[in-house]
Order: C-alpha cells, then sequence, then structure tokens
C-alpha cells in the first residue's frame, strides 16, 4: 500500500517499533523511531516520535493519514492492547529511557481526534514487550523490566482500569525481549509467546529462543510449544517480528530477526562487554571493528524472516501461506482488523528503516 504520515520532518521516510491498532474504521499508529540524520553505521542518533496518526483501514491502495493526536512524549517499542471502543499503549522507551507510562486512547464523537486517559503505570519501566487483551484482562509479556530481559507477565482488567497491575507467574526458561504474543479465547483464554532474545547482562550468557510457551490463565500455569516452522520444516526466530490473533483457534505470525546472524550479534555483543570489564583495549577495538562490519551488509544479508505463518491451536500445527520480502521486517507494528491484516514501517537491516505498509487478507475459512 501507499501512504504514510507526513506531519512529522522525517517521519515519512519510515519509523519501527511504532503503536498501532484499530478503532472501528480508523487504523492508529503513533509514536516510532527512526536514524533521519545519519546512518547507524555513521554514528547517527535515533530519533523519537510522539504523533498519532488515523486513516481509514478500508482504502483500495493508498492509505490518507490525518494527524489526530500527540502522545505526551515521543516513545516507542512499546506495546498496544486493544480494549472496547479504544486501545491501550503501554510502556516503551525514548532518548531519556524506559517508560513506564499507560494511556487509554479513544476516538472524540467526531473521529476527528483522540482522547488519551492515564492508567496506572506499569509497576516498573518496560519496554520491547509483548502485549495482548485476553477477554477482559490486558497482559504485558517479557521485553526489559528496569533495563533487564525479563520473564514477567503482568495483567490488569479491562473493567478496572483505575487499579494496579497483577503479578502473574513468570514464564519458564529463559528471559525475553521483544517476544510475538498472541492471544486465544477457548477454555477460559490462553497467551500464546513465541521468539525473542536477551543480551548478556550482568555476566550472563546472550540467548536466542526459536520455542513458545502457552500460558492458561484458568490454570495460571506455563506450557511449552514447539518452534515455528515453514515448509522446508527450517525452525524460524520471530522474536522482533509479531503475531496476531486471527479466529478462535488461528494465528498469524511474521517478521523476525535470522536465528543464527542475530545470535552471533549477540555474543559479539557480549565479547565486547567482557573486552570492555577485563580493560583488553585490542579486544574492544577487534570487537568495535566487527561490529561496524556487521552493520555494513546489505540488507538481504540479513535474512530476516520473509515467511508469514499461521498456527492452528487445535491442531497443534504450522501453516506457511506465503514467502515474500515485504514482510520481512525487524521492529515492525502488525495490527489485524477481520481477515485483514497491516504491517506497518519495521526496519530492512539494523538502523534502516522502510516506510513500506502492506496489506494481507489471510481467509481462515481455507486454514
Amino acid at each position: 500500500m501507499i501512504g504514510i504520515p507526513d506531519a512529522e520532518p522525517d517521519f515519512a521516510s519510515g519509523v519501527s517499533a511504532c503503536y498501532g491498532g484499530v478503532i472501528d474504521d480508523l487504523l492508529l499508529i503513533a509514536g516510532g523511531c527512526n536514524f533521519p540524520d545519519l546512518p547507524l553505521t555513521e554514528g547517527g542518533k535515533k530519533r523519537y516520535y510522539k504523533g498519532i496518526y488515523a486513516a481509514n483501514r478500508t482504502a483500495d491502495s493508498v492509505l490518507a493519514w490525518r494527524k489526530v493526536g500527540e502522545l505526551p512524549v515521543a516513545a516507542a517499542y512499546g506495546t498496544t492492547m486493544p480494549i472496547p471502543g479504544g486501545l491501550v499503549f503501554a510502556g516503551g522507551m525514548n532518548e531519556a529511557g524506559s517508560l513506564s507510562s499507560v494511556y487509554r486512547l479513544t476516538l472524540s464523537d467526531d473521529k476527528q481526534s483522540v482522547i488519551l486517559d492515564t492508567l496506572p503505570s506499569l509497576p516498573f519501566n518496560m519496554d520491547n514487550m509483548g502485549g495482548v487483551t485476553v477477554g477482559d484482562q490486558l497482559f504485558v509479556i517479557g521485553g526489559n523490566v528496569n533495563g533487564k530481559p525479563s520473564h514477567s507477565l503482568y495483567s490488569m482488567a479491562v473493567n478496572r482500569l483505575n487499579e494496579t497491575w497483577t503479578q502473574e507467574p513468570s514464564f519458564p526458561g529463559d528471559a525475553r525481549v521483544q517476544p510475538a504474543c498472541a492471544a486465544q479465547f477457548s477454555e477460559g483464554g490462553s497467551i500464546y509467546m513465541w521468539g525473542g532474545f536477551a543480551p548478556s547482562v550482568d555476566g550472563s550468557s546472550a540467548t536466542l529462543s526459536t520455542d513458545g510457551y502457552c500460558y492458561s490463565l484458568a490454570n495460571r500455569t506455563w506450557t511449552p510449544l514447539g518452534m515455528p516452522i515453514g515448509n522446508d520444516s527450517v525452525s524460524i526466530s520471530l522474536g522482533g517480528g509479531g503475531a496476531v490473533t486471527l479466529n478462535d483457534s488461528l494465528i498469524a505470525c511474521l517478521g523476525g530477526v535470522n536465528k543464527d546472524i542475530f545470535l552471533e550479534a549477540l555474543r559479539r555483543g557480549e565479547g565486547l562487554q567482557k573486552a570492555i570489564v577485563s580493560r583488553h583495549t585490542q579486544e574492544v577495538d577487534r570487537f568495535k571493528a566487527a561490529d561496524s562490519i556487521y552493520l555494513s551488509h546489505p540488507a538481504d544479508w540479513y535474512r530476516f524472516n520473509s515467511k508469514v505463518l499461521v498456527y492452528n491451536t487445535r491442531r497443534n500445527c504450522w501453516t506457511e501461506l506465503l514467502q515474500h520480502p515485504s514482510v520481512a521486517r525487524a521492529g515492525v507494528a502488525i495490527v489485524c482488523s477481520g481477515d485483514t491484516l497491516f504491517s506497518i514501517c519495521g526496519e530492512l537491516k539494523p538502523g534502516i528503516r522502510t516506510p513500506e505498509i502492506n496489506r494481507l487478507i489471510i481467509h481462515t475459512n481455507s486454514q
């Protein structure tokens, strides 16, 4: 599709990690970040945005955006959760650090502007986490908590948005930043989570996950899930990508970093940390040079996931719907409305954003 907001300077070049959702017939996006002046490889500074934009989601080919408000502060890397008649934006970060703020976004009566209400803050500063709505509850999953990769799960009731967040049982295994998460509603409701990664912190080893877990709201327990796979039976990392609920048994997943290439980069960062602590100047220089080379490759070298997968929760199986370079993104905002899925911007490679907004129609009756 064509059309990206241009009310803020440099936003139209594309952003990653924006907030996004649907209210009635409108597609909304907010925030996001990019490197507008100099590329990351040349020491460019990341810029964060605060505009909130709306476009008619039923447009045939061109999205005509209009600015309908602003976030209280510029932000990206948070999560969006739908509620009846609105959206909830939670957490995120900007140049000043991680955020704990939570806002409810609704439309004015004439749909020409948005109304932002401040909700109870998250219990900690949180960014790069997953977020879902299951029935009458909001959940935030994983991400960074006070700057460190977490296993956390917190909830708040939709009909009691003036209360505090409740800690739920943490998920097992490795901590996960940027996991792909979606909800299902049968048997009391469940949360599905795949992928994610964790850089080295406080001496721990860097990790990258391909498998997943399912959280049962009824039993308050986590159970393991198998790895996402395509037609070639090769496991796929969905970390940095996303997942959305299609219906009561299907979850669509797309985007994400390549598990081997990104894990190597994480381990290189781990080596750099150790070299800095040990004050090995030559090792520090070597790792910095290697990182500079890592950032300099063309986009297709990074092999971001270009497959759209659908997971059937009843059959416990994966279906590869298609493979196309236009969905090979990380930091992409994925929004679903009925059988229509929007993938919004994201990055083509580290530091390089795209202004593309793609629309995919998924016929769930064939799955």
